[in-house]
């Protein structure tokens, strides 16, 4: 018996009018890398401008010389359609039917399989409104038995399909968790989740019944409905040994292992930063200091955790935000920067296209302005979109999903909370992140505030330590030196029943949601 593979995943598309998804290619790299450091050689892999209409077909036609106690295992994550296609990288939206892969294709490729132990991972959806993995066409058969019948032809004697949704629901992407949630809870049941076991090695059938309750379950956290569902049947019981990451995997997700990073710009290395864009970076500034290692170091800056710094003008704090976003392009999870003023904004996005867009970073503005780039932002096709507060809450209210496809959001002179004038935009669009804080899925966020010594600054921290525990984030309130000038105070959120302000330089607040359980004092050097 030999394994089979065939992996394919798409997040890029060639047509403009495709949305781009964030956690596809990643899917399938990551099972590739996990059959093959388990199962052997035998998989191919097809990703983003890989995965075209003719490579994937001739995927298939490779599979077909396959003997007939081989096991084949062929998965896809990527965009469906509501005319039952799976949409391949060169698909042209206007004619999916002759552009895209049609299921009864699919299951014709399927039928040349000699293999008796076939299975098929779907981690699409064929129906769903925005935000979902489903290409919406202007005419599309609103009938259940349609989706239905097209997914019963696929299975049969020796064949398993599994879907990442009913026929009528969508399946969704997990940005947190960088991975559609049926992949995720796939990767997790193939490592040996205990309901899967036996005797020592993973049942196929106990495998997916676990993946179909984990995504069901996750998906009502999310107050979402995903139900993963199986057809056709294998003859036998199925027995894989347990999967575990090998050289394969851990090249391609090197997360494990890192060192911590020093004042050397490049000691990112060890974050997947390109040396490219390190030697730039490191041209720009002369090292990362103290608040910016720390950040990172001890506080996870680039493993997803929210945070709020506090620090004077000239301090490096942005350069935290463009840490945490640029990490979650790489990883492609867009990112917003949000900033009070229109001119900041453009000067901003300046700045980052001069930086970021020779590395083919999609940098993209929205301030309610002429030269906006609202359609590339409403389907979602840039890496790093900066906005003004204005314009942001505008767009959230209308559009909530523009929330679900973005994995960092980085809120710049967030202080700007006691302004009367702007405050009141930044108050709801904190309190729309602490309604999805509340949930799973939310992005991370870094919140960089301007320390200052006035009573407006004061009440501004106040504020948003009480903002900052309701949304369940950690604030990082920050006691040290730039040089030889200290700041000029700090804000350290403590429980309201401890009596004594902690010492250490860096204290992050526990978690609480529900009414205002904080307090603040002031840790002062010099006037207040």
């Amino acid at each position: 018996m030999r394994f089979r593979g065939l992996f394919i995943g798409i997040d890029r598309y060639e047509s403009a009018q495709i949305r781009w998804l964030n956690c596809a290619r990643r899917d399938a790299v990551a099972l590739h890398a996990l059959f093959s450091d388990t199962l052997g050689d035998g998989a191919e892999l097809l990703i983003d401008e890989q995965a075209t209409s003719a490579a994937i077909e001739a995927g298939f036609a490779r599979l077909a010389t396959s003997a007939v106690d081989d096991v084949v295992v062929i998965a896809f994550s990527g965009h469906g359609s509501e005319t039952h296609e799976l949409v391949t990288y060169d698909a042209d939206d206007r004619d999916l039917a002759a552009t895209a892969l049609p299921l009864a294709m699919i299951s014709s490729w399927l039928d040349r399989i000699p293999a008796r132990q076939v299975i098929l991972l779907l981690d699409c959806c064929f129906s769903g409104g925005m935000g979902a993995k489903v290409v919406a066409v202007p005419s599309a058969p609103r009938s259940l038995a349609s989706t239905t019948q097209a997914l019963e032809h696929l299975s049969g004697s020796g064949r398993l399909i599994m879907t990442a949704s009913t026929a009528t629901q969508e399946a969704w992407e997990h940005i947190p968790l960088r991975h559609g949630l049926f992949t995720y809870h796939l990767l997790e049941a193939l490592q040996g989740a205990e309901e899967v076991r036996q005797a020592g090695k993973v049942s196929v059938y106990r495998l997916l019944q676990y993946v179909a309750a984990r995504v069901s379950d996750a998906a009502t956290r999310l107050r979402k409905s995903q139900h993963p569902t199986m057809r056709g049947q294998i003859d036998g019981e199925l027995l894989w040994p347990l999967f575990r990451p090998g050289p394969l995997y851990h090249m391609a997700f090197p997360e494990r292992g890192r060192t911590p990073v020093t004042a050397d710009v490049v000691s990112l290395a060890s974050y997947g930063f390109p040396p490219d864009l390190l030697h730039v970076w490191a041209g720009a500034i002369p090292s990362l200091n103290l608040l910016q290692q720390e950040a990172i170091n001890d506080f996870n800056l680039l493993k997803g955790e929210h945070l709020v710094v506090s620090a004077p003008t000239s301090s490096g704090k942005t350069m935290i935000g463009e840490l945490a976003a640029l990490q979650g392009v790489l990883e492609r999870r867009r990112a917003l920067f949000l900033l009070p003023l229109k001119a900041l904004v453009n000067d901003k996005y300046g700045q980052f296209v001069r930086t970021y867009g020779p590395f083919g970073l999609r940098i993209i503005r929205a301030t309610g302005e002429i030269a906006d780039d609202i359609p590339p932002l409403m389907r979602g096709q840039y890496d790093i979109c900066l906005m003004t507060y204005e314009k942001c809450a505008a767009l959230l209210l209308g559009n909530p999903y523009l929330l679900d496809q973005v994995g960092t959001l980085v809120v710049d002179e967030v202080q700007m909370i006691a302004d009367q004038s702007r405050g009141a935009n930044l108050e709801f669009l904190l309190t729309l992140l602490r309604v999805r804080g509340s949930q799973e899925g939310g992005p991370q966020l870094i919140a960089c505030r301007r320390s200052s010594a006035t009573r407006t600054a004061w009440n501004a921290g106040l504020a948003l330590a009480c903002y900052a525990a309701l949304s369940g984030l950690s604030p990082l309130m920050k006691e040290c030196s730039v040089g030889t000038a200290p700041f000029a105070f700090s804000i350290q959120a403590v429980p309201r029943r401890s009596s004594r302000v902690s010492s250490p330089s860096v204290a992050r607040a526990q978690a609480r949601t529900g009414s205002f359980p904080w307090s603040a004092s002031s840790l002062a050097r010099g006037s207040r």
